[in-house]
């Protein structure tokens, strides 16, 4: 099986690999999508390969080229530029030196999701194997990273929902900081530096939660858009 590896901020990276409870992932075990899920179309139609490509996105990597960053090579390939252990999983810090950038402010705040690609894939009107050459192209890498952005403010806010019920039932009052404290504990959501005062993690809170709120909206648009198949 082949996979991608999508860049994506932290929080969703964590919230997708403890999604389920009983099967947390560790990093390096891909996020299955179902064959009908929109996400899953989405790759079907839109794979392309690393040997049709004159530039590789950033966005997202084969799994080709993530082995060679593991390596310390560049994506592309070649000779090591500086040797790391292959079996931890690479920073930021890594991964921009090897695609010859500097690290900009706050760009640290970033992780790369590993993603199962289908078995085969429509390239025109044909269907291809999938192979580890395999990948997305920038904008779609851009599109897929949003759809799991805006489906993880939806479940937040859906989880809040359900949280204050069981509050109010019980005749106690919950706000929504206890509330995202709560869904980051469950879901091992790593919390970004600087953000442990009561006003920040308020704001947070509040900024997550309305978030959630208009992507339920977004979300029947994006699951009933309908792919060509040619």
């Amino acid at each position: 099986m082949a996979n991608i590896y999508l860049r994506v901020p932290p929080y969703v990276a964590d919230f997708y690999r403890n999604k389920d409870e009983n099967h947390r992932l560790k990093v390096w075990e891909p996020v299955c999508f179902e064959d009908f899920s929109y996400e899953m179309r989405l790759l079907r139609h839109r794979i392309i390969s690393d040997k049709n490509r004159k530039f590789l996105s950033v966005l997202c990597y084969s799994q080709q080229s993530w082995n060679n960053i593991l390596k310390g090579k560049l994506p592309q390939g070649g000779k090591t530029i500086f040797i790391r252990d292959n079996k931890q999983w690479p920073t930021p810090r890594e991964i921009v030196a090897l695609e010859g950038r500097t690290l900009k402010l706050n760009e640290e705040l970033f992780d790369y999701l590993c993603i199962a690609l289908p078995k085969e894939a429509m390239v025109g009107s044909s269907v291809i194997r999938v192979d580890g050459r395999c990948s997305i192209d920038g904008s779609t890498a851009k599109l897929l990273a949003n759809v799991l952005r805006d489906e993880y403010y939806h479940y937040f806010y859906e989880w809040c929902v359900q949280e204050e019920r069981v509050f109010r039932k019980k005749g106690l009052a919950v706000q929504k900081t206890d509330l995202m404290e709560r869904f980051y504990a469950q879901y091992e959501i790593r919390m970004i530096q600087g953000a442990r005062t009561q006003n920040t993690l308020r704001q947070m809170a509040k900024r997550l939660y309305e978030r959630g709120k208009a992507a339920t909206n977004r979300r029947t648009t994006i699951e009933g858009e309908y792919f060509s198949y040619t």
